[in-house]
């Protein structure tokens, strides 16, 4: 087409950001930083269309740019970038508590039915129960961990590779130590229950108190699972969510009706005031527990993020991490096990 012009050799000089380029970006199956790319005019399209993530102009823009683009500024502001982009990150943070809270509940709800019926008792939480709970973990709590706003310093933080792992390894700390928390009590419960609060062993009275003590391990693990790091403030900023506290009022006040009027539907009996706050005094252990599971020094993964590192030593930092990781899948949780099974057999 040009008369003595190598494409080939002069491509990068004359064409930078080529077709060939972006052809191969599109098909990087998870590899790659992820690219934003602004703009307001027709040539600005095809940019807008490779990008990961193309934001127009809404005002000054062209109708070409406004349809290649995943988001039209409507202001025409840069600083409105900036929002996006915080928001964007407090919607992946959210969904990231909302999975640390389900998946703790899940543990715990599965492996003492599983662990019930192996040692010959009736399942402690029954249908009712289970529905219950599951109206906490996946309702409740979405709405209350999914409405949470975001924090400034939340752009401090370098963003994540495109195939960073959803759940960390912070998180997988906070759902094990939590989770060894409550089927420890809930362990000893089963086997104590009757003795301490003098109910007849496998009496609805009995798998109430459970019940009930399950329940509010998970109201006040919401409040933990409101931060996914190493930062220690379940109760910063209450204020400015008032959909979460709304979740905890209400479950609290359903959990009530459901043990005191639930009868014979839900298999409940009545609790008298000392067993009332027996229970809810167990479950609000789930707060230390939540310091006490952050003094365990786990980073996430650096090679889950893009960019610069700040800090300049990413090999020592996974070196530790890994080895912290480690120390503790191999030492704390076998012996948080053990002592949880010998409580059971005795």
């Amino acid at each position: 087409i040009h008369p003595g012009r190598d494409y080939d050799t002069e491509k990068d000089l004359l064409l930078p950001g080529y077709y060939d380029e972006w052809s191969k970006g599109l098909g990087r199956n998870g590899v790659g930083e992820v690219v934003g790319v602004t703009g307001d005019g027709t040539n600005d399209g095809p940019a807008l269309k490779a990008a990961d993530v193309g934001m127009s102009m809404g005002i000054s823009g062209t109708d070409v740019a406004k349809n290649a683009s995943d988001i039209i500024i409507m202001d025409d502001k840069f600083s409105s970038i900036v929002k996006a982009v915080l928001w964007g990150r407090s919607v992946f943070d959210n969904i990231r508590k909302f999975l640390q809270f389900q998946l703790t509940v899940n543990v715990v709800a599965l492996t003492i039915t599983f662990l019930s019926a192996v040692a010959g008792y009736n399942p402690p939480l029954n249908a009712v129960m289970m529905l219950w709970v599951n109206l906490i973990m996946d309702t409740m709590g979405a709405l209350a961990l999914g409405t949470e706003p975001p924090a400034m310093d939340l752009l401090n933080r370098r963003p994540y590779k495109r195939d960073a792992s959803l759940i960390s390894r912070p998180m997988w700390r906070n759902i094990l130590v939590q989770s060894a928390y409550q089927l420890g009590l809930l362990i000893f419960l089963l086997q104590n229950g009757p003795e301490i609060f003098g109910c007849e062993d496998g009496s609805t009275h009995h798998f109430t108190i459970i019940f009930n003590a399950f329940v509010f391990c998970q109201i006040f693990n919401e409040f933990n699972a409101r931060e996914i790091g190493d930062v220690f403030d379940p109760f910063k900023k209450l204020s400015t969510s008032p959909m979460f506290l709304a979740v905890i009022i209400f479950t609290i006040g359903a959990q009530w009706v459901i043990v005191v009027y639930g009868g014979d539907f839900t298999q409940t009996s009545p609790l008298t005031y000392d067993e009332w706050k027996v229970t809810c005094a167990l479950g609000a252990v789930s707060i230390p527990v939540g310091y006490l599971m952050r003094q365990i020094p786990i980073s996430e993964d650096p090679e889950s993020f893009a960019g610069l590192s700040v800090a300049g030593n990413d090999d020592n930092a996974k070196k530790n991490d890994s080895s912290s990781l480690s120390t503790f899948v191999f030492v704390v949780l076998p012996i948080v096990s053990a002592v949880g099974y010998k409580l059971y057999l005795d």
